[in-house]
């Protein structure tokens, strides 16, 4: 195990630093839990700008990821009934964030709500990024099935690291089920990533709640 941000020491420690409007936004719980004895809470109100951009309540854990680097991660997510997403698709649960300040992140988990029912989406952005436009030299996105409240959702990912499409793999299964293999770039020119876990979203005028644990960096 390289890295444990599974909030088993009852506390947010194990990660770099948090993003939120309020202490009460992010809170360790009991319950419910996929494993051992503590999941994380991310709580986004309307108004919550901890920082620019959309509101979001997210911990962030500086992974160093860059290219060259291979990497696994796992973690648990869970849609409670409080769980509101946007109409859209900016609803961000899971993210590696450029270590530029531009423009949306290389890799990031959402919900789409573009389609009904909502589904669990893929998109990754490599390559060259024209930060005038924010838009990428590969633009990809996957479906990852649908998602349903009150239901645990097991990732498990594999990121090979590079802008380059010949060098450059990520894997993703979903519950134990493989929902994405390809060779791809995976990274911004010039740029490394970090973790990022919670939710992030466009401006709402609803609260929304949503459960994360087990994040987990492990070597297979």
């Amino acid at each position: 195990m390289l890295k444990r941000l599974d909030f088993e020491t009852g506390s947010l420690g194990q990660w770099t630093s948090k993003q939120a409007a309020h202490a009460g936004r992010i809170t360790v719980v009991p319950s419910p839990v996929r494993q051992g004895q503590f999941a994380s809470k991310f709580t986004v109100k309307p108004g919550d700008h901890p920082v620019p951009g959309g509101e979001r309540a997210e911990l962030v854990y500086w992974s160093g990821e860059r290219a060259g680097k291979t990497s696994w991660w796992r973690w648990s997510t869970y849609f409670p009934r409080g769980f509101h997403p946007n109409e859209g698709a900016w609803n961000i649960f899971t993210q590696w964030h450029q270590t530029g300040d531009q423009c949306p992140p290389p890799v990031r988990f959402l919900v789409d709500k573009y389609m009904s029912p909502p589904r669990l989406r893929l998109d990754i952005w490599s390559g060259r990024l024209n930060t005038n436009g924010c838009s990428a030299q590969y633009e990809r996105s996957w479906h990852l099935g649908k998602m349903h409240r009150n239901h645990w959702y097991n990732f498990v990912v594999k990121f090979k690291w590079s802008p380059r499409r010949s060098h450059g793999y990520v894997r993703v299964k979903v519950n134990g089920k493989t929902k994405v293999s390809r060779h791809m770039a995976t990274l911004y020119s010039g740029m490394g990533v970090y973790l990022k876990q919670g939710f992030y979203r466009g401006d709402s005028g609803k609260t929304t709640t949503i459960i994360h644990d087990g994040m987990q960096r492990f070597r297979p």
